[in-house]
């Protein structure tokens, strides 16, 4: 008997110090012919090529993961947004890059450059993800000055962001990642879950590399049918003369997002809605909220059709309200492989009536791997 326990604790010993990680590989590539009209100081700007990202972000991933026993589980995630419409190289790891300890009964723990608790319920306040029609693509962006890395972009104005296809009009931000942050998810209770994220604000005096600091809290239920999310997001400037964030807001200017979406599913027809606001510290500077409403219908089992409507108020003395509508389609060739038409249409600036106004559109294919 003894000789049995010595063996069986010796194999259990072998067992954990050569525990092999598993590896993943998945992603996918997305891609089309694309088209766009812009308003700009009175002219129209056009353009077609083939464009890459109209219905997701292409992307190549690595999962690797390790079960350490009783429930518990280490691992490493890697996202690589591709470059497909040119040649321009994809560094490994540009988009969410973290590692994480996760156990069944208390939750996970990551750090890196984590997404945020609002990308996830602006994807699920409707039905076109991040991508065309969503208002949460980087040329409408529907929450005010929250860069991508949880920082800031300068805007052409108050309370509003130069990127995307929409350089030379006016357009909004979003909160996608942030970089060198922390975070601490629940397990799932009966569908409830919470997050809170955080990173370091950096105010040591004359340092160039000075970043703003953030923090969230994400409240989550998904079960069955129904999907709710709520999200409070602050972002905090440096106090330092030399931020980095100086030109776009005030030293020590903070700016608070909430976040309150859901969608409903019912049969083949999924109802969408959500709601933000944002609010900065300094008067005159940002303050907005947004609402929109979406549809999603399964025609059958590989066709779906869905649309999109955003409306962003804007309660500053520029008043630099915006709307976007959206229609797409979507048709399953295979599990792996769709095609699809994304439209959309708006105004970045409804009180300037010689710039700001858009359409976009994108006939492509999705190919998942």
């Amino acid at each position: 008997m003894q000789k049995k326990l010595i063996a069986l604790a010796i194999a259990g010993l072998s067992s954990t110090a050569f525990a092999q990680s598993s590896v993943t590989l998945s992603g996918y590539v997305d891609g089309g012919y694309y088209g766009q009209s812009l308003q700009t100081a009175g002219l129209a700007d056009t353009k077609t090529a083939f464009a890459a990202n109209g219905s997701g972000t292409s992307q190549f991933n690595i999962t690797v993961t390790e079960d350490l026993g009783n429930g518990l589980q280490a691992g490493y995630f890697a996202e690589t947004d591709l470059a497909i419409a040119n040649n321009a190289g994809a560094a490994l790891g540009n988009s969410a890059n973290f590692l994480h300890l996760t156990s069944t009964k208390w939750g996970s723990i990551k750090g890196g450059t984590l997404n945020t608790a609002a990308l996830y319920a602006m994807i699920g306040a409707q039905p076109f993800g991040t991508a065309i029609g969503s208002g949460g693509s980087g040329a409408f962006g529907r929450l005010s000055r929250a860069g991508a890395n949880g920082g800031y972009v300068a805007g052409a104005t108050a309370g509003t962001s130069v990127e995307g296809e929409y350089g030379a009009g006016l357009a909004g931000a979003r909160s996608v990642r942030v970089n060198n942050s922390l975070s601490y998810t629940t397990p799932n209770m009966s569908g409830f879950a919470a997050s809170l994220q955080w990173a370091k604000k950096n105010d040591e005096s004359g340092v160039a590399a000075n970043t703003a600091g953030f923090q969230a809290l994400g409240l989550q239920y998904n079960n069955g049918p129904a999907n709710v999310y709520y999200v409070n997001e602050q972002i905090t400037n440096s106090g330092a003369a030399a931020s980095t964030n100086a030109a776009a807001l005030a030293l020590g200017e903070k700016v608070t997002h909430n976040l309150l979406t859901g969608n409903y599913t019912f049969g083949p027809a999924t109802v969408y809605a959500g709601w933000t606001s944002s609010k900065s510290s300094v008067s005159n500077s940002i303050d907005a909220r947004s609402w929109n409403l979406g549809l999603k219908y399964q025609v059958t089992g590989p066709l779906w059709l869905a649309a999109n409507v955003l409306k962003v108020d804007d309660k500053q003395a520029a008043n630099q309200d915006r709307n976007l509508n959206a229609l797409g389609l979507e048709y399953a060739m295979s599990k792996r492989t769709v095609g699809y038409v994304r439209w959309e249409d708006g105004d970045n600036d409804k009180s300037n009536g010689a710039v700001g106004n858009f359409t976009r559109y994108q006939i492509g294919m999705r190919h998942s791997f």
